[in-house]
């Protein structure tokens, strides 16, 4: 999805939750957080985001879009929520009738890809970790802590996140 096309998909779905009555908020991260607020892509393959409850009307409005639109049935997911482990720091990226739409933190966006450790979340860890100006693995590894409970952090976190930092410099 490029970013005119996740614009007008969000416009869209808030247009249809402001006719339901039932306007939602969702917050923003992943792909689509780096496309849209850190401007690091030009597009993305879905949109990932923690949907605030009542979620059974955001999931029949997202339904709506997708086929409106020709998107995706998971154009717009809640995959993510599973790694909200604390509520995170965030800040309203843009309103529409319906929808308020709040992005992470970039040091939370970090903390997320370096838990991931994904092959595919490299380069976006790279960038956070150079848009974040950190200068060592300690100051990557505190900011996974500060987020990610401890019992979940494995050797595997650390390689990668040594490795993104080798990169990065």
């Amino acid at each position: 999805m490029t970013v005119a096309e996740m614009e007008m998909a969000l416009e869209r779905l808030g247009r249809q939750l402001a006719d339901r009555g039932v306007p939602a908020d969702i917050v923003m991260a992943g792909g689509a957080w780096m496309t849209l607020v850190l401007g690091a892509r030009d597009v993305t393959k879905d949109m990932d985001a923690y949907l605030a409850p009542p979620t059974g009307p955001i999931h029949q409005a997202i339904h709506e879009v997708a086929q409106a639109l020709g998107l995706a049935e998971d154009w717009l997911n809640d995959g993510i929520k599973g790694f909200f482990f604390r509520e995170p720091p965030q800040t309203l990226w843009r309103e529409f009738p319906g929808l308020r739409v709040y992005a992470v933190s970039a040091d939370y966006m970090l903390a997320l890809k370096i838990y991931a450790a994904r092959g595919s979340d490299t380069d976006d860890a790279v960038t956070l970790i150079r848009h974040l100006g950190l200068h060592s693995i300690e100051d990557v590894l505190a900011i996974v802590e500060q987020y990610v409970p401890e019992r979940l952090l494995t050797v595997r976190h650390k390689y990668f996140a040594e490795g993104c930092m080798e990169e990065a410099q």
